[in-house]
């Protein structure tokens, strides 16, 4: 495992990212809507760090896997959106923007819910993983094309606990895989 991002740097990445929100969204009717469940620990320091209102909500994604264990049609749970959302102004809140087909799939749903605008802010973008033409409006941090974990983000639901992003080679996946048979 190899230290990617320490939380020195995370902090000040995440104090970064909310003067931004602060400058884009005061004066509005904000809602944070997070995406659970790996964005929770950014989400929670994002919010301890914004001074303006704001309400929050959270949804939860899920990737079905096809017969062959590629990822396949992303299932989105926004049912009970409607409440914190309608006629304000929402911020998709999420760990990471990979292949981007979540805020793909994500940010059209809101239409139904009739909020004043819908963007996005993620902790990490990978480089040169993007499949649709959509990008997040803040970013906390450029990585590389790696497996991460830590800070919320997990590997066969370990490793959330880190306080720190590191990324996972696929020699220690297998090793992981080999020992958790």
């Amino acid at each position: 495992m190899q230290v990617l991002l320490d939380e020195n740097t995370l902090r000040e990445g995440v104090d970064r990212l909310a003067q931004q929100i602060e400058e884009r969204y005061r004066g509005k009717k904000l809602t944070l809507v997070g995406v659970l469940l790996g964005s929770v620990v950014f989400l929670a320091d994002l919010m301890r760090r914004l001074t303006i209102p704001y309400g929050v909500a959270m949804i939860s994604s899920r990737q079905m896997a096809t017969e062959d264990n590629r990822p396949g049609h992303l299932v989105i749970h926004a049912d009970s959106l409607m409440p914190e959302v309608k006629g304000r102004h929402v911020l998709i809140i999420d760990d990471i923007y990979d292949t981007g087909e979540t805020l793909w799939e994500l940010i059209p749903q809101f239409d139904e819910f009739n909020v004043s605008s819908v963007h996005s802010a993620v902790l990490l973008r990978k480089k040169g993983r993007q499949r649709v033409p959509v990008a997040p409006d803040f970013v906390g941090f450029e990585i590389p094309d790696v497996y991460v974990v830590g800070y919320g983000m997990d590997y066969r639901g370990y490793y959330r606990n880190l306080p720190y992003i590191a990324s996972l080679s696929p020699e220690e996946m297998a090793n992981f895989r080999e020992n958790d048979r």
